[in-house]
């Protein structure tokens, strides 16, 4: 008879349950599939000659470029659009989202940003020059705007050599222009995507290496970080430069919260990535978000978030969120048990890094369909009661999750109690 702690555990335990419950999730994406409207496919594969894009299935028209764009740096005016394609895209504040600040600083980076309803991704190099006009180093980034993020790192190897190009060679932007012409967006109005666009689908190809990257820095932390992003909190990393693992993180975050239940069930815990001091109004309107900053600033603007992570520290200046900022026993068990499946996917396939970032995206999948049905099986039942028994059979603490769970219900509108250490005590929400 498996003991308590085993019993709390269900998920991806070893080899034969993973295989059982992919099985499962496979069961779900068929269940569902039939609700979800087609996607728009582009063709398999296209090349340029400034790199090519092996174009997968996933990979739709919605999410193709709509902007090319270089921005340099310039000693007397600052940061400025050197150059943009098409001319008539309205880029007013780009400048300052793709060459962040403290980034004079690297030789080489690269961001992921949010401008309005595009998201962008910019390449940065610096080189030494022999002159005084530009005071020994010149400063450019090649970046693009898309409609979707979860395909942008396929351009960055593009991006990067374009952008050693340009600082090296200024003013030689036809392979830039021949790029846009490739995979540029149909002609339609931008519009925000609804639900986690990047990372409902298994399929995905996410950046090569940046869970493992994630998963290695926070440790058990992740599953602080997953019940924060479930619950729609105001999320801020802050870290010097580099930016580029910065917006991995937000990336990564967001990816904790993918499910393949039915899409009313929204979890987008709406990604803004790379923000600097102009951000700040237009994110004192919003309920949630996940971000990054090289601004040391926003750590006194309090009104900005509800949990600040800087570097490792995942911290608040708010006592409520105490609970929800601490790692606790199940927490580690199932750190381990991701572990373990990592460990049994490379040693089955014999290759690390797309089969590691696939197994990392399946576990929270798995883990965020077996919670969120066994929450709304509980909200459905006569007496609208999540048990300790069902508590433990998704991998969570009955007492040390409770507000976790408590407010998962209340975030969506689910009318359910969560049962104390005793049947006569409840904590009740959304009554």
């Amino acid at each position: 008879m498996a003991s308590r702690d085993e019993a709390r555990i269900p998920l991806l335990a070893g080899t034969d349950e993973y295989e059982a419950s992919q099985e499962l999730l496979e069961d779900i994406q068929v269940e569902y599939a039939m609700r979800t409207p087609p996607r728009e496919v582009s063709g398999e594969h296209l090349t340029t000659g400034g790199g090519d894009i092996k174009r997968r299935k996933h990979y739709s028209g919605s999410e193709m470029i709509v902007a090319v764009f270089v921005v340099a740096f310039d000693t007397k005016k600052g940061n400025l659009v050197e150059w943009r394609y098409p001319e008539e895209v309205l880029l007013s504040g780009v400048e300052f989202k793709s060459m962040a600040s403290g980034l004079h600083n690297m030789q080489k980076d690269f961001i992921y940003f949010k401008q309005n309803q595009l998201f962008g991704l910019s390449c940065y190099v610096k080189i030494p020059v022999a002159n005084q006009e530009e005071r020994g180093a010149r400063m450019k980034c090649v970046g693009l705007l898309a409609v979707g993020y979860s395909n942008l790192h396929l351009h960055m190897d593009f991006l990067q050599r374009q952008a050693r190009i340009l600082v090296e060679t200024p003013g030689s932007y036809g392979s830039l222009e021949e790029y846009f012409r490739h995979y540029r967006s149909p002609a339609q109005v931008p519009h925000p995507l609804t639900g986690p666009e990047a990372t409902n689908s298994v399929e995905a190809c996410h950046p090569s290496g940046c869970f493992t990257t994630y998963l290695q820095f926070f440790g058990a932390s992740i599953f602080v970080l997953w019940k924060l992003a479930l619950l729609k909190k105001k999320i801020i990393f802050f870290s010097p430069p580099p930016v580029g693992a910065l917006c991995h993180r937000v990336y990564c975050t967001c990816l904790l919260t993918s499910h393949v239940l039915p899409n009313d069930l929204n979890t987008e815990c709406n990604p803004q990535f790379y923000v600097n001091v102009a951000d700040i109004d237009a994110m004192t309107t919003m309920d949630s978000y996940v971000a990054c900053t090289t601004e040391k600033i926003f750590q006194i603007k309090t009104q900005l978030y509800d949990v600040f992570v800087d570097g490792e520290r995942v911290t608040s200046n708010q006592e409520r969120m105490d609970p929800l900022l601490r790692v606790n026993q199940c927490d580690e068990q199932r750190y381990e048990h991701l572990n373990h499946l990592r460990s049994n996917q490379r040693i089955a396939s014999g290759r690390r890094s797309r089969n590691d970032e696939l197994g990392f995206a399946e576990f929270f999948q798995e883990l965020n369909c077996q919670m969120f049905r066994t929450v709304m099986d509980a909200a459905s039942s006569e007496d609208h009661v999540l048990t300790m028994e069902m508590v433990e059979s998704v991998g969570l603490d009955p007492l040390k999750d409770r507000q976790f769970l408590t407010e998962l219900a209340s975030v969506y509108d689910l009318n359910m109690t969560v049962q104390r250490s005793t049947s006569f005590d409840l904590l009740t929400c959304c009554m």
